[in-house]
C-alpha cells in the first residue's frame, strides 16, 4: 500500500500495442499432483480387431502430472488403445475409469476434460487456419483459456491466421493442431504419434508443452517411436509386451 499523500495526475496512456504473448493456461484439477490416486485407471482392458485378439489384461493406472508414452511394434494396438482410452471405440472387456466415472465410448465425463490427437491432424483445407481452430475448439465443447492469436502464436502460425489451410506444409498442419491443446489446456491429453511431420524445433515444442502440462498437474499418453526429451520425473513408459500392469 502507498503511502499518502498529494494525488498525482498521470497521463493517460495512448493506444497500448496488444499483448499477445500466450498467457499461463488455467487448468482444470485432474488430481492432486501430490497424490497417489489414479486419475485413468484401466483395468482388464481387451481389445479385438475382427475376429482377432489384439490384446487382453491391460492395465494401467495415470495419475495427474504423468507423461505415459506408449510404445510398441506395429500392430502391436497402440492406436487401438489411444482410442479406447479417449472414448473413441469400445473395448473388447475390462474396465476404464476417469476420475473415479466409468466411461465407455462417447462418455460425457471425457468431452469436455480431453484433448486428442490421431494420426491425422484434423485440418479443414478451405477455412482459414484461424477458422480451423475456432472449429476444433467448438467441437470439443471446452472454454478456451486464451485468444486463439496466442495459441497460434505458441505453436509459431501467428504469421498465418488469415491463411487458408490448403496452404500449409503437413508441419504446420501438426502445429495446428496442437494449437487446440494450447488453446483449452484440457487436463487429460491423448496424442497419437504427435512428433509425426514435425522438424527439430516442432519436436522440442511439443516436449515443452508435454511438460509444462505435466508440472501444471495434467495428464497426457502418448504414442511414440521417438525418444520424448522430458523430465524423468514426469515420464512413465507402456510397453506393449512388458508387464507393465498397475
Amino acid at each position: 500500500m502507498s503511502a499518502r499523500g498529494p494525488a498525482l495526475r498521470r497521463p493517460r496512456p495512448s493506444s497500448p500495442t496488444p499483448d499477445l504473448r500466450p498467457a499461463t493456461p488455467s487448468l482444470k484439477t485432474v488430481t492432486n499432483p501430490g497424490s497417489s490416486a489414479p486419475a485413468l485407471l484401466a483395468r482388464d482392458l481387451a481389445c479385438m480387431r475382427g475376429d482377432e485378439l489384439i490384446f487382453d489384461g491391460l492395465c494401467l493406472a495415470a495419475s495427474a502430472g504423468e507423461i505415459w508414452q506408449i510404445v510398441g511394434a506395429n500392430g502391436a494396438g497402440k492406436t487401438s488403445l489411444l482410442k479406447i482410452l479417449a472414448g473413441l471405440a469400445p473395448a473388447a472387456g475390462g474396465s476404464l475409469r476417469w476420475r473415479g466415472v466409468e466411461i465407455g465410448v462417447g462418455a460425457e465425463a471425457l468431452r469436455q476434460d480431453l484433448c486428442y490427437l490421431g494420426h491425422l491432424p484434423g485440418i479443414t483445407g478451405y477455412l482459414s487456419v484461424a477458422e480451423n481452430l475456432d472449429y476444433l475448439a467448438r467441437l470439443s465443447g471446452a472454454t478456451p483459456v486464451m485468444r486463439p492469436a496466442e495459441a497460434l502464436l505458441a505453436v509459431g502460425l501467428a504469421e498465418l491466421g488469415a491463411a487458408p489451410a490448403r496452404r500449409l506444409s503437413a508441419g504446420q498442419r501438426q502445429r495446428l493442431a496442437l494449437a487446440r491443446f494450447v488453446l483449452l489446456a484440457s487436463p487429460l491429453w491423448i496424442m497419437d504419434e504427435p512428433l509425426t511431420a514435425l522438424d527439430q524445433a516442432g519436436r522440442e515444442l511439443v516436449e515443452q508443452m508435454l511438460t509444462d502440462h505435466a508440472r501444471r498437474g495434467g495428464l497426457a499418453v502418448v504414442s511414440t517411436h521417438h525418444p520424448l526429451a522430458v523430465p524423468a520425473a514426469h515420464l512413465r513408459r507402456f510397453e506393449f509386451g512388458a508387464s507393465l500392469a498397475a
